[in-house]
């Protein structure tokens, strides 16, 4: 059995701070994880992140690689499309302002606002650009990059429609 020990490269990079993480410690709610057996009546309640704030977190995961770009994963900006089409508009404005007003996820949650635009508002745009091509060989590249760059510039739009956050865009 291999045995961690405290200050290896291992645990030191677990123990780094990820900037966009703040959002999840504001957006999470709890949610009780059930067995899949019927016979089987075991469950957990944990937090588990809210939209918003995965997306928040996924944006400066994709900002933070894009300065070195064999780090970037076009999975992570598919995630972002995934979120993007699952939930309304209008949800993630909210939940985009909830975060705005805390202190705690207000300047990660601002910051990831202009990321959002400059990566993802364009089907040009390197956010778009990787949705789509995490979708080749199993769907089409080209309308994911058109589909994320539309949603993402539906969500800053709508964000900058808003008082609370007009500084945030």
């Amino acid at each position: 059995m291999e045995r961690e020990v405290l200050g290896s490269p291992r645990t030191t990079a677990a123990r780094r701070r990820a900037v966009g993480l703040e959002a999840v410690v504001v957006d999470a709610a709890p949610r009780t994880i059930t067995a899949l057996g019927e016979a089987d009546d075991r469950a957990i309640t944990v937090r588990v992140a809210g939209p918003a704030a995965l997306i928040v977190a996924k944006v400066h995961k994709i900002t933070e690689r894009a300065a070195t770009p064999h780090r970037l994963v076009d999975k992570d900006a598919h995630d972002v499309y995934r979120l993007l089409r699952a939930v309304p508009t209008d949800v993630l404005r909210d939940a985009f302002q909830g975060l705005l007003a805390h202190p705690l996820s207000a300047p990660v949650t601002a910051t990831a606002i202009t990321e959002i635009r400059r990566l993802f508002a364009g089907p040009d745009h390197l956010g778009a650009v990787m949705a789509g091509r995490a979708e080749e060989g199993v769907g089409h590249p080209a309308e994911v990059a058109a589909s994320v760059a539309f949603l993402a510039a539906d969500l800053v739009e709508s964000l900058a429609a808003t008082p609370e956050t007009e500084g945030a865009s």
